[in-house]
């Protein structure tokens, strides 16, 4: 880098600052000019300088002078080469097995073919599995091709970064081609604008191999219920061979079946299944036995958690008066074998038409669901016995709004319910559901991934009183009244979780259009009836109303990966805690080690973990503060048993050449790499790049200037002081 040019602006007349600086110039001069007592010529030369400087000084900071630096480098031409360094490296190469495609990889960067090109132009070694990494003085034989995943496209995106600032003009691609995380590289290729010369390392053909290839199951489940696992098998180089199936947990075989794998390269499906016992999340593991001669064995497990529920919810539905939705809420309930319901429907006083009223029902339901009730025939006795229940209990509660509700009746529930109400009024309109964006992933909106917060506004309109709702400060409006397509501030949908008691409640009624006239729009005909068992499920999952709450952004993780914890702390009345000490103990194996997560604000917490070796993990999060400690939290998760990298075992040879086709480079294989130095010197003319750069001072608001000048009057002050003048 070398400076090129120097120059300097004013913000004011140039014309009028050289008559102001020859002005203050004679006017320092003339200051020293005579003086009492008399100085020698030398001294008073030496203050008018000073005196003179100091008031250009000033001068210079009324009119903003700006000193411009021009620099300019020349840069040499790069070749940039990215490295393959994931584990499908470690494969061999042919089928002979009598080398891998990381010593093949490790030779060819050790030979001339790569790293060596003409006079004056360098090359930059960079290796990528995850993310794209500079090779900088890392000897090449110290690759471990250790990866978990292969993001070529993420790769690509990383080095457009850097042409701004390297002379990059051409790339080399030494890899497999099987991309296993990130989109399609050729678009990140396109975007570079410069060739990509691709080297395949691997065999394009087929080798002897079987291997797990998709497991399919449900993410929840339910505790004594049977479970399908559909499992795919992939078989190369293998015929009538006999191979075990088995579905692990632990050291238990749950299920296990017999394949026989025929010639050529075949899929061949099977199912099985597992009971799961225990609530709580568990993890599972499919295997299918080795076979002699296989490339890999790394590829014959996959694993998988599921979150297992309470076997069969007991949902109590208590209504004032026989309704549609009282019809359609039952007959959802009714048809899910995970869900057993029972109906009270109000007749007199004291009377439904299934019987007289009883504490036993009430006590032994999991979940209480209220369509229109209390109405004006149900009895305050009966009402403050079902409300004692509820508060001990803390049975959560589903509130369905109807005509027949009693709101004078419905106050004696007010501290069980999420909202409130005023002006009372029997007058209805027709409202639509408008999805607050906050909620958008919410459990309650974006339904199983099924139904998303998009699909919301393709719901019928269901009916409102223009009795007035109001949501308690500690509620949260799901979504809010849509009139005429004006959003109200008025909930229509509002959740409350506080105190370890859930209760959630629909402000309208006529619920039942969301479930008849949905029927022939595919994309929200199950909108009902996932609605409502997932209301369910979050009434009466207790894990939200714990004081401490901790989990990890996912269940499996690879090695390079981070494992990020999310955490949230809350007093005795859930009120969020910002200063606590929450800590994270991690149990794998016979290894301990503890983290501390960071507070991010209202009570929520984060910290990660990194170089966490291979294997199955638990951990128990525990807060407190000033020695008082409000609870714990535990979960499970893993680290770097993906075997993703092993599931395609055959070079991509077709998408290497594509990469190099529409870039303007070229494809080599292992038997053509030679070729790769003289094709690149031939086709690429490399040149040389002249970056220039500007650089601006503000020599008016410099704070050097301000301390020169200080200096300077300091420094005549000290000498007139010296000299005995005033």
């Amino acid at each position: 880098m070398m400076l090129a040019d120097i120059s300097i602006s004013l913000g004011g007349n140039f014309l009028f600052f050289l008559v102001l600086f020859i002005i203050v110039t004679v006017l320092a001069i003339l200051f020293y000019r005579y003086t009492l007592p008399p100085l020698s010529v030398r001294r008073r030369i030496i203050l008018s300088v000073l005196r003179g400087i100091a008031l250009i000084g000033l001068l210079l900071i009324f009119f903003e002078p700006i000193l411009r630096l021009l620099r300019s480098d020349t840069q040499q031409p790069v070749v940039a080469v990215l490295v393959d360094n994931s584990q499908s490296m470690t494969l061999p190469l042919h089928r002979d097995k009598s080398v891998s495609r990381a010593e093949w990889r490790q030779q060819l960067l050790k030979e001339n073919h790569v790293v060596n090109l003409s006079s004056g132009t360098k090359t930059e070694l960079m290796v990528f599995s995850s993310k794209l990494q500079q090779l900088s003085e890392t000897p090449i034989d110290s690759l471990q091709s250790a990866g978990e995943i292969t993001n070529i496209s993420g790769a690509l995106d990383d080095l457009k970064k850097d042409l701004s600032r390297k002379n990059i003009q051409a790339v080399i691609l030494i890899t497999d081609g099987n991309y296993t995380a990130g989109r399609n590289p050729l678009y990140d290729a396109e975007a570079l604008g410069i060739p990509i010369y691709t080297v395949g390392v691997g065999d394009t053909s087929e080798q002897r191999d079987i291997l797990i290839g998709k497991v399919v199951t449900n993410n929840l489940a339910y505790a004594g219920t049977r479970v399908p696992v559909d499992v795919t098998v992939k078989s190369s180089g293998y015929s009538g061979d006999n191979v075990e199936v088995m579905l692990i947990a632990g050291s238990t075989i749950h299920d296990k079946k017999v394949l026989t794998v025929h010639e050529g390269t075949l899929e061949y499906r099977t199912k099985l299944f597992i009971v799961p016992r225990e609530e709580g999340m568990q993890k599972y593991t499919v295997k299918v036995s080795s076979l002699p001669g296989e490339l890999t064995e790394k590829n014959n497990t996959n694993s998988f958690f599921i979150n297992v529920l309470k076997s069969r919810l007991r949902i109590l539905l208590i209504t004032g008066a026989p309704s549609a939705d009282v019809a359609a809420i039952r007959q959802v309930f009714s048809e899910d074998e995970h869900f057993s319901i029972q109906t009270l429907v109000q007749k007199d006083q004291r009377e439904f038409y299934e019987g007289s009223f009883s504490r036993q029902i009430v006590d032994s339901a999991d979940c209480l669901i209220f369509i229109g009730f209390p109405s004006s025939a149900t009895e305050n006795y009966v009402l403050m016995q079902i409300r004692d229940i509820v508060l001990q209990a803390k049975k959560p509660l589903l509130f369905v709004n109807s005509k027949s509700t009693d709101y004078a009746k419905l106050q004696l529930l007010d501290s069980y319910l999420p909202f409130r109400w005023s002006s009372v009024s029997s007058s209805e309109v027709f409202v639509f559901p408008s999805i607050i964006e906050r909620y958008k992933l919410h459990a309650l909106v974006n339904l199983e991934g099924k139904i998303t917060a998009d699909n919301w506004h393709q719901l019928p309109p269901i009916y409102k009183s223009q009795t007035v709702f109001l949501a308690k400060p500690e509620s949260d409006i799901l979504a809010s009244v849509k009139l005429q397509n004006v959003v109200l501030n008025e909930p229509l949908i509002v959740a409350r979780s506080i105190n370890r008691q859930k209760s959630l409640a629909i402000t309208g009624h006529g619920i039942w259009r969301w479930r008849m006239l949905s029927q022939g729009n595919p994309e929200i005909q199950d909108f009902f009836s996932l609605f409502l068992t997932n209301a369910a499920h979050w009434l009466t999952t207790r894990e939200d109303g714990k004081n401490v709450r901790v989990l990890t952004v996912k269940e499996m993780f690879t090695t390079a990966e981070a494992v990020e914890f999310i955490g949230q702390v809350y007093d005795e009345q859930l009120r969020p805690i910002d200063g606590a000490e929450l800590t994270v103990e991690l149990i794998g194996g016979q290894e301990k080690s503890q983290l501390v997560l960071n507070a991010i604000g209202n009570g929520m917490y984060e910290g990660s973990v990194q170089g966490l070796s291979e294997g199955d993990y638990s951990f128990v999060a525990k807060a407190s503060r000033d020695g008082k400690l409000y609870g714990e939290d535990k979960g499970k998760f893993s680290v770097g048993q993906m075997n993703v990298e092993f599931l395609e075992t055959k070079m991509n040879k077709q998408l290497l050449e594509q990469l190099a086709y529409r870039t303007g480079g070229r494809y080599y294989d292992v038997s053509s790499v030679e070729e790769l130095a003289r094709d690149l010197n031939k086709d690429v003319k490399f040149v040389q790049k002249e970056i220039t750069k500007t650089s601006e001072i503000e020599l008016w608001n410099w704070h050097y200037l301000a301390a020169a000048l200080v200096v300077l009057f300091s420094l005549e002050w000290f000498m007139r002081k010296r000299s005995g003048m005033l």
